[in-house]
């Protein structure tokens, strides 16, 4: 990698650094060593894929032709698998500048490979020397500068693009944590891959109770879990730890453990692309067991006949949409982004997301607790202008097959 290049990778980091600051802790007037030290880590490559269900936001965005939607990018799975919904536009936006170049990659995948199998064994498998083949005379050609900067550089001797031919699934602070875990449940005598050959959800059931409970509720894992600094790589920021566990730090292994179990045991493993990349490390190779919507053979054409719809970019989530001018948005999915946020920053959002909504505009968000923080952060004017759909919600939450979250959030906006 030559000097230019270093310097100019060196400044697509410091960017994302200074993002995820100002995300993390810029709104406080003084921050935790705790919290420095989560931006810090957060602004590397943290998710090989994003973990929000797709089919859910789908169903509960009902998106048309002529909706514009705006995402925020992680992974990018998910603003790929929007598109096969056919809505006029869909914008990824992430701090990350990682993640910003995940998805540019998968965007000039699927603008420029012209086999579903080729395109299946960059982003399903992940896992050939020959991706670097497919990347060096057919992708990178078509990436912007920065994007081939991230993937051809790295630390000396490793290109990031060589994760791609050794198991990308297995990179990424959250792939790297999923190893950690596989080989603690080795010592405990559990091999997680087992899940994957349970043929019935209640076997998968039976099967967690009799090996897995029994490795949040050693007292090795009560004491890491207590710490917010042993889950930086799950993408828990300390505020969203201390949410989740009621300021008793020795519960969150029990929050984990029930978190673990509805992820094993939402929907049948053949069904259940989230369970196979927790306790299997990867999707199904032969490509017939549940995938992301955007990977599946039979979605291949809709997608490259859509991707031209996709636009990403590095960017604050607010910044981003209040740049697009008033009436400019139909849909926007916020993860779990506000469990991050102050009030005054959840205020911030959405009144930018007020000004630049369509009638008939959508939110949905994620929180790692069970209640939305939204109707007592905001303003009267504001909650006169949302109003959460208590029974999709719920209806919707308990079907997401992520498993990992207290609640899923639908809000509509009010003529």
């Amino acid at each position: 990698m030559s000097t230019q290049t270093a310097i100019r990778s060196d400044s697509n980091d410091s960017k994302s650094k200074a993002l995820l600051r100002q995300a993390v802790y810029g709104h406080k007037k003084e921050s935790s060593l705790k919290e420095r030290l989560f931006a810090l880590w957060f602004s590397r490559l943290v998710y090989t894929q994003i973990w929000e269900d797709p089919e859910i936001d789908l169903q509960a965005l009902q998106l048309t032709p002529k909706d514009h939607l705006v995402t925020i990018a992680s992974g990018g799975c998910n603003a790929l698998s929007y598109l096969l919904a056919n809505p006029a536009q869909v914008t990824a936006v992430d701090l990350n500048h990682a993640h910003v170049a995940l998805v540019k990659l998968k965007i000039a995948a699927a603008q420029h490979l012209e086999r579903h199998e080729d395109f299946f064994q960059f982003f399903g498998t992940a896992k050939s020397s020959s991706n670097l083949r497919l990347y060096k005379n057919v992708i990178a050609p078509h990436l912007d500068t920065n994007s081939r900067q991230y993937w051809e550089g790295g630390p000396i001797g490793f290109r990031r693009i060589q994760m791609f031919a050794k198991g990308f699934y297995n990179y990424g602070l959250l792939g790297q944590l999923i190893g950690i875990l596989h080989w603690g449940s080795k010592l405990h005598g559990v091999n997680l891959n087992e899940l994957l050959r349970q043929p019935t959800v209640e076997e998968q059931a039976k099967w967690f109770d009799q090996n897995v409970a029994k490795i949040f509720d050693s007292k090795l894992v009560t004491k890491i879990t207590s710490s917010p600094l042993a889950l930086y790589n799950l993408g828990i920021p300390p505020s969203q730890h201390k949410a989740l566990c009621d300021e008793q730090p020795e519960k969150m292994s029990q929050v984990l453990k029930q978190r673990a179990r509805q992820l094993a045991t939402v929907a049948p493993i053949k069904d259940n692309y989230f369970a196979w990349q927790a306790y299997g490390r990867g999707y199904d190779a032969s490509g017939n067991s549940a995938l992301p919507p955007y990977l599946m053979k039979e979605n291949f054409k809709a997608l490259k006949e859509q991707i031209s719809k996709l636009s990403v970019e590095q960017n604050n989530i607010k910044e981003a949409i209040q740049r697009m001018g008033p009436e400019s948005v139909d849909a926007v999915v916020l993860l779990d982004a506000q469990d991050w946020m102050s009030q005054a920053e959840i205020v911030d959002l959405w009144s930018t997301i007020t000004k630049c909504a369509r009638p008939g505009a959508r939110i949905i968000f994620r929180t790692a607790g069970e209640s939305s923080p939204i109707e007592k952060a905001l303003p009267a004017e504001l909650n006169a202008r949302w109003r959460r759909n208590s029974q999709r919600s719920d209806e919707l939450g308990p079907k997401d097959r992520s498993g990992i979250y207290g609640a899923f959030h639908l809000f509509e906006l009010q003529d």
